[in-house]
């Protein structure tokens, strides 16, 4: 048994009970929670009011905060110079921290890079050059296909079906990729995107649609100074509104074949990846959310008198106060974990991202429900910060891929993988195969 010297409150830090911590890891928390209170709080509180067309207008805040986020120094490519054994533990607290500022800002930020970022992986130097100074954003949903995107192996594909093909296609010619059709409406940074990463489908010469049911596809890196894309506006939405979002159209779009990062044979595996690692960000920034929830509600417990005493006096305030914890806790427990896996020998797949993000999307969803309660009619007004958490961690819900459809493809790759009998085989073998191989 283990021996106590005496009996004292527990020694909790930003982390709560992440109780190992190298001094590089806390010095990084420090340094984010501090961006997080001074830059990007007071930016969102600027933001959050204001329309769509305005968080994206020329005096916007929102120039201002990714251009000090830029002098940070936290981005993607400080992330892959890490290595496996520091990237397993830093992003957690990364997401985190920036989520605890504000969930749409971490995203926006992270976003913008996530090309470049891709341009720095091939090598190539060319793409590195023409890519690394613009700002971009991911395209990769696409109206009518919905959920097939991220159905990779076809679990839910109906016998003697095929996915569907989407609103965005491709066509390969030669030393020319051509795209033609329009993404759906919820990109991140599209309206402010200078470039993108590009995933949809593709016809390679004989069609789009492959035998097995599933499309052929390619991922491409496309700036946007070519002639035929148009962005459109910004979209009005109930939470993240600090993240601009909206939709790209292209029209007989030719870009340069050599900008293809990954052809049809690596397409699902590239996807898969790419898929892996936004929920897997996104159930850290779920983390961020909660941390934030609980600490405000904690606050005002402490502040708000009620019944003759501060409500935190009240037991069974208290009590809702624990289930917060417990609950951020359990957002925690849950990334780390997923994380910890997906650099692991084993990973990364799919199912790691999947449990941790439904799982901590869910929980600070919860969370923040309770802190807007505790709150009281209070909790409802925009003058106090829980309003607009419990609207970003809804977001969240769907953002990564819609809970229960990733939840149904986080079962169907667990019960295959345990030879679960009655589990229906995937129909597109060779993205099972590639998602296999690539450890997703």
């Amino acid at each position: 048994m283990q021996k106590f010297q005496n009996v004292a409150p527990p020694h909790l830090g930003f982390g709560g009970l992440d109780a190992d911590l190298t001094d590089e890891e806390r010095d990084l928390q420090r340094k984010i929670r501090s961006f997080a209170l001074g830059v990007m709080r007071p930016a969102a509180a600027r933001l959050d009011p204001m329309a769509a067309a305005e968080v994206i207008a020329q005096d916007s805040p929102l120039w201002e905060y990714l251009a000090r986020f830029d002098d940070l120094g936290i981005n993607p490519a400080w992330l892959a110079k890490l290595g496996p054994q520091r990237l397993k533990r830093m992003l957690p607290l990364v997401f985190e921290e920036l989520a605890y500022g504000d969930a749409g800002l971490a995203v926006a930020a992270f976003t913008s890079k996530m090309p470049a970022a891709i341009a720095a992986t091939t090598g190539d130097p060319e793409l590195v050059e023409r890519f690394s100074p613009l700002r971009g954003c991911w395209i990769a949903i696409l109206a009518d296909r919905g959920s097939d995107a991220i159905d990779h192996a076809g679990f839910e594909l109906v016998k003697g079906a095929r996915q569907s093909e989407g609103s965005l296609r491709a066509v390969v010619q030669g030393s020319e990729v051509i795209l033609n059709g329009v993404s759906s409406d919820w990109i991140s940074c599209a309206p402010i995107a200078e470039c993108a990463l590009v995933h949809c489908p593709a016809d390679y010469g004989g069609g789009i649609a492959r035998p097995d049911g599933g499309v052929s596809g390619i991922a491409i890196l496309v700036p946007f100074d070519l002639s035929g894309i148009e962005r459109g506006p910004p979209v009005e939405k109930i939470g993240q509104r600090t993240l601009p979002t909206g939709h790209v159209r292209f029209t007989d779009v030719r870009v340069p074949a050599r900008y293809i990062v990954r052809g049809r044979d690596e397409f699902y595996a590239s996807f898969a990846g790419t898929h892996t690692s936004g929920a897997m960000n996104v159930a850290a920034i779920a983390g961020g959310i909660a941390k934030a929830a609980f600490d405000s509600a904690l606050q005002y417990a402490r502040s708000r008198e009620q019944g003759g005493a501060k409500l935190i006096a009240h037991q069974h305030v208290r009590w809702r106060l624990w289930e917060m914890w417990r609950k951020l806790e359990i957002c925690r427990a849950s990334v780390r974990r997923g994380v910890a896996y997906n650099f692991s020998e084993q990973g990364p797949h799919l199912l790691a991202s999947i449990t941790a993000k439904t799982t901590a999307t869910q929980t600070a969803f919860e969370l923040a429900m309770e802190a807007i309660q505790i709150f009281g009619a209070n909790g409802l007004s925009r003058d106090y910060i829980v309003e607009r958490m419990l609207r970003d961690i809804t977001v969240c819900l769907i953002q990564g891929g819609e809970n229960h459809s990733l939840g149904l493809q986080g079962g169907n790759w667990l019960l295959h993988s345990l030879n679960a009998d009655g589990i229906i085989e995937p129909a597109i073998g060779q993205a099972t195969a590639a998602v296999a191989s690539h450890g997703g």
